[in-house]
């Protein structure tokens, strides 16, 4: 009797465990595509999606726990170039951790206050594509993953063209 408690509380805990960690790994994305500047990225969708601004340059979401998800476009007019909008997004972190670079995106990551900050950014020579997530940096382990997905869905739309 004693030992089939036993085992009936060690599948408890890894019925509980994986419980918890399941949701993480087993999300469901829905893919958000922006009129107005063409780029598309997948977002759980548990997260909530904020009405669109005026001018249809993006969207807000987020998962109501802290983490916030911006994606957005914006028409280059002062010619940035790669290395110089990462320059002036790099302003936007205390510490970055993480950085790289591509033939027309970059990446930042790293910490601003007690939040982590991702942002990848798409840049032409008409056009710029935006993606901000942030939040804590206790919800690392269960943000992570979710990130990482969001980041490698993100694709920009013609950034060669103005909108």
């Amino acid at each position: 009797m004693k030992i089939m408690r036993f085992s009936f509380f060690i599948w408890l805990f890894f019925i509980l465990f994986f419980c918890d960690v399941l949701p993480v790994n087993s999300q469901e994305y829905t893919t958000y595509c922006n009129p107005r500047y063409g780029f598309c990225v997948d977002y759980p969708t548990s997260f909530k999606m904020e009405p669109s601004p005026d001018n249809g340059d993006g969207r807000n979401l987020s998962d109501g726990k802290g983490c916030i998800m911006t994606v957005s476009g914006i028409n280059n007019v002062t010619a940035d170039t790669i290395e110089s909008e990462m320059l002036r997004q790099s302003g936007s972190l205390d510490e970055i951790t993480c950085s790289k670079k591509g033939e027309n995106w970059f990446v930042l990551s790293g910490f601003k206050g007690a939040d982590i900050l991702y942002l990848k950014t798409f840049v032409g020579t008409e056009s710029i594509n935006h993606l901000y997530i942030r939040y804590p940096v206790r919800s690392k382990t269960a943000c992570d993953g979710i990130v990482d997905k969001i980041s490698q869905s993100f694709r920009s739309g013609d950034i060669n063209a103005s909108h």
